[in-house]
């Protein structure tokens, strides 16, 4: 490029300096920042592709709506992708235009989100993180000028590309990494859960109003010599009017709104939420957001295990329910809100919530219902059993996923510049 031989020539330090140090720095920096959009959005497919179809509406082609799904699996992994490119520097010149392109589109997208303001959040990290609309922008509008300057210095990078074996090892396992997490994540519930209706939290609880603990400061003007002075609620020397002149009241310490507005269970007109989140003993919720009859054995054979345990077993959906088909296997199907459900249980078809005393001690979605055959053994000591065993999955995937960051790690170049 013709800009970049003239800096060499007037400024060759100067050159150096931004062509070398400076660029691989952007480099990395961008690839963290996609690779971790990309794992934020990929973690939970669901939830992405509400927020796509919302796109689709705020730009009115909610025709589109049907492409949410396929969108939200999409992108995340052509971000994850992209990141990947960056960190193991395969491709210099086509990651770089790739990048420029995709931060010029978001820094464009978001400067008029932050102008019409027409969804709340971008969705830009997911759950996992929550930004402004202006917040989203001036991010981006940091990062630009760094891809701005990787697609400046694109074809002196070229040079630092790696063999033409290592780069195509590299995509094998990039791409097979970047479209296996969204794809995996699609089927179960997100890994983290971004939601109010986390195991652990009591709903009850979550449903008030915490008071925190609240200081009243009375601030009154002395009228015999004008200094202030600070008086508790207790004290009553302020009664005085003929010397104290009330000039301001500071309070420290607020009310703090609940983390779960309700939880409506409608039979008919009559909401039975209260009875229902407010009642000792087990109590499974199927979360319906899409009915699906294949999973109609699999609900019964838990509902009748939670039945044998003196629980109770309740449906909620914002659409209709088959009356019949689920009291004949002993679920009691309610109305519920649209936005609730789709919280509570963030995956396409739905799935169960398992309550004790009102505390959620187990989540699922619809296609991985645990088998609980043994009725010797209580629904907490399962979900006991089931954490453990989750806990060494889990453990087993972090051993995986650190073998393919070596073997990413092991093909790149030697040069990174």
């Amino acid at each position: 490029m013709k800009s970049l031989d003239t800096l060499n020539e007037r400024y060759p330090t100067a050159a150096r300096i931004l062509t070398g140090p400076v660029t691989t720095v952007a480099r990395y920096l961008l690839a963290i920042l996609f690779i971790f959009s990309g794992v934020a959005k990929a973690i939970n497919p669901f939830g992405l592709s509400i927020k796509v179809g919302e796109y689709f509406a705020a730009f009115g082609l909610g025709f589109l709506d049907t492409l949410s799904a396929p969108v939200a699996i999409l992108l995340p992994a052509v971000e994850m992708l992209i990141g990947f490119m960056l960190l193991c520097g395969i491709s210099r010149r086509l990651a770089a235009w790739l990048v420029f392109l995709a931060m010029s589109f978001f820094t464009l997208l978001t400067l008029w989100l932050a102008v019409a303001n027409p969804v709340n959040d971008c969705g830009c990290f997911g759950d996992l993180v929550h930004l402004s609309n202006w917040g989203t922008f001036f991010k981006n509008l940091i990062f630009w000028p760094l891809a701005a300057l990787l697609w400046w210095n694109r074809n002196r990078q070229r040079a630092f590309n790696p063999s033409v074996g290592q780069t195509v090892a590299t995509y094998v396992i990039t791409v097979a990494v970047s479209l296996g997490i969204p794809l995996a994540c699609y089927n179960t519930l997100p890994p983290v859960d971004p939601t109010p209706f986390k195991i652990g939290v009591n709903i009850p609880h979550a449903m008030t109003v915490h008071q925190n603990e609240t200081q009243t400061t009375l601030i009154y003007k002395d009228k015999q010599d004008g200094s202030l002075r600070e008086f508790s609620l207790e004290d009553t020397t302020w009664y005085d009017s003929s010397r104290w002149e009330y000039v301001d009241t500071r309070t420290v310490g607020q009310s703090t709104a609940p983390d779960i507005q309700s939880v409506p269970m409608f039979e008919g007109s009559i909401d039975r939420s209260d009875e229902i989140l407010g009642r000792k003993g087990y109590t499974l919720l199927y979360v319906v957001n899409t009915y699906d009859p294949r999973y109609l054995p699999a609900m019964g054979e838990l509902a009748a295990y939670i039945h044998h345990h003196s629980g109770r077993v309740v449906a909620l959906s914002a659409s209709e329910l088959p009356t019949h088909e689920l009291t004949e296997i002993g679920i009691e199907p309610l109305s519920g809100d649209y936005t609730v459900l789709h919280t509570m249980i963030q995956h396409h078809t739905g799935g169960a919530l398992l309550l004790h005393d009102g505390t959620i001690i187990g989540k699922w979605s619809m296609n991985r219902l645990p088998q609980w055959n043994d009725e010797a053994h209580d629904p907490l000591n399962n979900v006991l059993t089931e954490n453990r065993l989750a806990q060494e999955k889990l453990l087993g995937w972090l051993f995986l996923l650190v073998v393919v960051v070596v073997a990413v790690a092991s093909l790149r170049p030697n040069r990174i510049q």
